[in-house]
């Protein structure tokens, strides 16, 4: 009955539909939802930026909330193990194997395996973890708030190597771009304006370029590695396409506030603080254009033909991929911060509260 209500409630608001044109009413059924997190004493505006993953050999969903709690749920919704970190969970985990691995605003990232819940390893970076943690070739990969990016051995937590940038004066925006890997380096964003790319056995710088233009934060919170480029957002005003080999810039798209960036096939993704553009990964031209309001803290998905696109407190915007038309807004009545997860026609979306949502594509 809880499910079916919030159904209602969220394909009956006048509210929601008032902002967006006519669309099919039943773009999803909602099969299920269970409350993570309870609300705490005088709290106002709670954000749940951790996020779900998916576990595609067990289907097992992954999440970690803001009161330091990591939960297995099968898809029925039921709660295999809980573990509990000493600090809130502010990204989404990474699954590699057997293995869940999650940073902690403690400080901390816990490797814990997947069919027991039980720690198998934990290490203490002494910085504030809120990024996914990136594993390869037998590495976890985490970057810090504090402008840090260390490299681990994924079966002991021991640590590799580390690499620190220094932040520039004044005021910084609050988050971190998640490392990626690929292309024999492990390329990571800071708040300088910089994007830069690593070995990743030793660490060693093999370029860097600054790619924010001048202006107030410059911070590179957001970047994506695909098909040999590395595709970055600046907040300062700009996205940009760099050649992964070599750092040159392949193309830029003027964009303020640019927030996030993801990549699918054929298209980049580009979030601002106003607008959804759509891009041509050859050259960066203009597919589409959508206006857009919101401080978007993780990154769109795509869902078959939609777009998902988080807005912090304004709920989870859905467009059509193809040409950006906005067809409906997810508002459980919190917001939405984290990144939801795709698991074929099932999406799991976290609410800012601390609600999880499961809801199958129609």
């Amino acid at each position: 009955m809880q499910a079916l209500a919030l159904a209602i409630a969220l394909a009956a608001s006048p509210g929601v539909e008032g902002r967006l044109p006519a669309a099919p009413l039943h773009l999803w059924s909602v099969a299920w939802t269970r409350q993570l997190v309870g609300p705490a004493f005088l709290e106002w505006m709670p954000s749940e930026p951790g996020g779900p993953a998916v576990d595609p050999v067990t289907g097992l969903v992954l999440v970690g909330t803001r009161d330091g709690w990591l939960h297995a749920l099968r898809p029925d919704g039921t709660i295999v193990w809980e573990f509990r970190g000493a600090g809130p969970f502010d990204a989404a985990p990474a699954i590699e194997g057997d293995t869940v691995y999650a940073g902690s605003s403690d400080g901390r990232i816990y490797a814990i395996g997947i069919a027991t819940g039980k720690e198998r390893w934990r290490y203490d970076a002494k910085e504030e973890l809120a990024t996914r943690p990136a594993v390869a070739r037998g590495t976890v990969y985490v970057s810090s708030l504090q402008e840090s990016i260390f490299a681990l051995d994924a079966a002991t937590g021991a640590w590799k190597w580390q690499y620190r940038r220094e932040k520039p004066q004044g005021f910084t925006i609050r988050g971190a771009a998640s490392p990626a890997v690929g292309e024999g380096r492990v390329f990571a964003g800071y708040a300088d304006g910089t994007v830069v790319a690593l070995d990743p056995a030793t660490g060693a710088v093999r370029w860097q370029r600054q790619v924010a233009p001048r202006g107030d934060f410059l911070d590179v919170d957001s970047l994506v590695l695909q098909g040999g480029r590395v595709y970055a957002a600046a907040y300062s005003g700009a996205v940009v396409a760099l050649d992964a080999a070599s750092g040159d810039k392949v193309w830029e798209f003027a964009a303020r506030d640019a927030t996030r960036v993801a990549v699918f096939p054929g298209t980049v993704v580009a979030v601002t603080t106003s607008s959804v553009h759509a891009l041509s990964p050859a050259d960066g031209s203009v597919l589409w254009s959508s206006p857009h309001d919101g401080a978007p803290r993780a990154p769109p998905v795509r869902a078959g033909p939609w777009l998902l696109v988080p807005t912090g407190y304004r709920g989870l915007r859905v467009l059509e991929l193809a040409t950006g038309r906005p067809l409906r807004l997810l508002e459980p009545g919190s917001g939405v911060a984290a990144e939801p997860a795709v698991a074929g026609s099932r999406v799991y979306v976290l609410s800012n509260g601390g609600r999880l949502l499961a809801l199958d594509l129609r």
